[in-house]
């Protein structure tokens, strides 16, 4: 048994935020509807019957299913699922947005007369209204729910939604169903939740043992990350290895089932493998012999589109926001990878002020894919493939480790046309902003010669304090989640040294030195006398190099804890 988690309802409120482009009337109106044919189901199904609203009994219950689709908490709701967050009536803002509209106002007045909810021409009904009883209609449900939510992440996002206080049996989509059947009708649960869709296809889903508790701040501060987040075009997440930089874009952009497109820089990396170039492909062609169809190969050539133009080319075929992520942007030659595209990166509200000439191939291909697109916002030369302008919904992202020895250096030119976002080494934190514990899966004594297990953030303190120590230097100290842990929340010692060790070996104290020597020596029986060694990479295994040495790991880590900086001991004596 659990609850959906803060965050994953929170998600599922920003898909829904996106519903109507129009956020002013569209999403508002459409939204507005939805609700109330939601709520007729819930009364539906608790009551069996129609409601009618002549009776006050009848009122209040609807009213009160109706706030239980907007409600945020006891004392606010939302309206249109966008940032109008208001008090709560009595009836959840129910009397004055339906009550007293037309289609219930006009049945009161003419009572012979049935009449759809909305009325609205070209909107879907979602139940038909007479003498002031809502009467539900399952026939209604399948063509309203697919005309106000448009594509079964919406409609997944509608489910998380609407579960958000109930008590889920299992973690999985099974458990959302059997959640949702209890509260609406067969009809909707199974429109809203087809049977054999598995809704992590669209975000994951987390959970929580408490109940959700929405404040309108969360709501709040989720638009204005959101708009502070989006006004970025062109954004440069930098930081240490192991601060969450992928994982920050990935949250942005994959968990919220936005377009994306990605790439990695490298050394080999070159303008052809970021936009595209003309490479050789195997075509089948048919040809008749003696009257006999034979299928002959042939070698053609053809323009091969790479990550950059697969994005401009989506961008400009659609209004929703694009992404176009570069990972290790800094392990390429970003000159010779972007070319005369370093000029596109020039912005103003999102669009080049200063456009490029097409190459001929790129050109070409362009404009026989753009041909068909009903895009009306075309500037001069964009849709015949002539010149090239990144529209205001295409977005470049990108992260630079900036530990990275196979670097190459970034102008200030190219640097000044990207916002950068520093990420700093922080204490790591779950998708819901709790702080995690993780432990490093080895023992050692503290202070009081009980042996207890390493906090991961308090060894990460005292190596990236050695590091400091060693280089003056933040980039090469690591990150919380440099190593991942388990379920359990461990990080065991194969993948310590595996990870943290051989890194610290390989690229931190191999180029600085030993600053304390007593931190790489270690001590041994030799001929029954006590011998004190060097300390090597290689010694935090056995001898067949199979298993790790638990013992000289621990005794390790030991000293990383009760290491002090050399001043430090100075001032001390």
């Amino acid at each position: 048994m659990a609850f959906l988690a803060k965050s994953t309802v929170l998600r599922a409120y920003e898909v829904l935020s996106s519903i109507d482009e129009d956020k002013r009337q569209g999403l508002t109106q459409k939204v507005s509807a939805l609700k109330y044919g939601i709520a007729l189901g819930m009364y539906y199904k608790q009551n069996e019957t129609n409601c009618d609203l002549k009776i006050t009994d009848n009122r209040d219950t609807f009213a009160t299913f109706v706030g239980r689709v907007v409600k945020i908490n006891d004392n606010q709701c939302t309206k249109d699922f966008y940032t109008s967050i208001a008090s709560n009536g009595r009836d959840y803002d129910c009397g004055s947005n339906f009550y007293s509209q037309s289609s219930v106002k006009e049945s009161k007045t003419n009572t012979a007369l049935t009449i759809q909810y909305p009325k609205r021409s070209g909107w879907k009904p979602v139940m038909d209204v007479s003498n002031q009883e809502l009467i539900y209609k399952p026939d209604y449900i399948e063509s309203s729910i697919n005309f106000y939510l448009e594509s079964s992440l919406v409609k997944y996002a509608f489910v998380i939604w609407l579960l958000r206080f109930e008590n889920i049996e299992t973690k999985n989509t099974a458990g959302l169903k059997e959640a949702l059947r209890a509260l609406i009708t067969d009809e909707y649960c199974n429109v809203l939740l087809p049977d054999g869709e598995d809704g992590s296809d669209y975000f994951p889903v987390e959970y929580d043992e408490m109940q959700c508790e929405l404040t309108d701040i969360d709501i709040k501060n989720m638009f204005s990350n959101q708009k502070k987040c989006l006004n970025s075009y062109q954004q440069i997440f930098y930081g240490a290895p192991g601060t969450g930089k992928s994982n920050t874009i990935k949250c942005e952009v994959d968990d919220k089932g936005k377009i994306n497109f990605r790439v990695t820089f490298h050394p080999d990396s070159d303008y052809s493998t970021f936009v595209g170039c003309y490479k050789p492909t195997m075509k089948e062609n048919i040809i008749s012999k003696n009257n006999v169809e034979i299928k002959e190969e042939q070698i053609v050539y053809r323009f091969v589109p790479q990550a950059f133009t697969k994005a401009y080319i989506s961008a400009w075929k659609t209004e929703e926001d694009v992404f176009l992520v570069i990972e290790e942007i800094n392990r390429g030659n970003c000159a010779q990878i972007f070319g005369d595209l370093f000029q596109l990166l020039d912005r103003k509200n999102g669009v080049s002020q200063y456009p490029v000439d097409a190459d001929t191939d790129l050109g070409d291909y362009i404009a026989k894919e753009l041909a068909d697109s009903s895009r009306t916002d075309y500037l001069d030369g964009v849709k015949e493939g002539k010149k090239l302008v990144l529209p205001k919904n295409l977005y470049i992202w990108a992260t630079m480790n900036t530990s990275d020895q196979s670097l190459f250096p970034i102008d200030s030119a190219f640097k000044r046309r990207w916002d950068w976002k520093y990420m700093k080494i922080t204490k790591g934190k779950d998708k819901n902003g709790n702080e995690l514990d993780w432990k490093l899966d080895i023992k050692i004594k503290d202070i009081n010669n009980e042996e207890k297990q390493v906090v991961w953030w308090d060894i990460i303190e005292k190596i990236n304090a050695i590091i400091a120590s060693m280089t003056s230097s933040a980039d090469k100290q690591l990150g919380y989640f440099f190593c991942k842990a388990d379920d359990e929340g461990k990080i065991s010692k194969e993948v310590f040294v595996g990870k943290v060790l051989f890194y610290l070996w390989n690229d931190v104290f191999k180029d600085y030195g030993f600053e304390d020597s007593s931190l790489f020596t270690f001590k041994e029986q030799v001929n029954g006398h006590e011998e004190t060694k060097e300390l090597t990479f290689p010694d935090f295994y056995d001898e067949d190099g199979e298993d790790v040495n638990s013992e000289r790991v621990a005794d390790f880590v030991e000293k990383v804890m009760n290491w002090k900086k050399n001043s430090d001991k100075e001032n001390k004596d």
